[in-house]
C-alpha cells in the first residue's frame, strides 16, 4: 500500500485502513461491555432524580399544610392571649376596686373609732319633739 498526498499531506492508506478496523473493533467493544451498563446506570440516576423530585414535591405540600396548620394556630394563640390578657385586666380592675372599696370601709370605721363623739346621735322621742 502506498502513500497518498492529500492537501500536501502524506497519508499511509495501510496506517488508515488499520486504525478504521482499530476503531471499529472499539466501538463494538465498547458498546458491547460497557455503554451497556453506563445506559443502565444513567437510567438509575434519571429515576433516582425523578423520584427525588416527587419526594420533594410532597415535602413541599406537606410544608406548606404545616404552615397552614401553624399560622391558623398562631392566630387562635394570639385570639387567646388577647382575650385572657382583656380578662386579666379586667380582674385587675375589679381587684383595685375592691381593694379602694375596702381602704374607705377601713378608713371610715378607723375615723369612727378615733373620733367617736362626731357620731353621737340623740335619740328623739316625742315628747321633746316641737318644743
Amino acid at each position: 500500500m502506498g502513500d497518498i498526498t492529500l492537501l500536501g499531506l502524506p497519508i499511509s492508506l495501510g496506517t488508515m485502513i488499520y486504525q478504521a478496523c482499530l476503531f471499529t473493533i472499539l466501538t463494538f467493544a465498547l458498546k458491547k461491555f460497557v455503554f451497556k451498563k453506563m445506559v443502565g446506570i444513567l437510567d438509575m440516576r434519571k429515576q433516582n432524580i425523578e423520584n427525588q423530585l416527587k419526594l420533594t414535591e410532597q415535602n413541599n405540600l406537606v410544608a406548606e399544610q404545616n404552615l397552614l396548620a401553624s399560622e391558623t394556630i398562631l392566630k387562635q394563640a394570639r385570639m387567646d392571649a388577647r382575650e385572657m390578657r382583656k380578662y386579666s385586666e379586667n380582674e385587675a380592675k375589679l381587684i383595685i376596686q375592691s381593694a379602694k372599696e375596702e381602704a374607705k370601709h377601713l378608713a371610715r370605721e378607723s375615723a369612727e373609732r378615733a373620733y367617736p363623739s362626731q357620731n353621737l346621735s340623740f335619740p328623739q322621742t316625742e315628747k321633746y319633739k316641737g318644743a
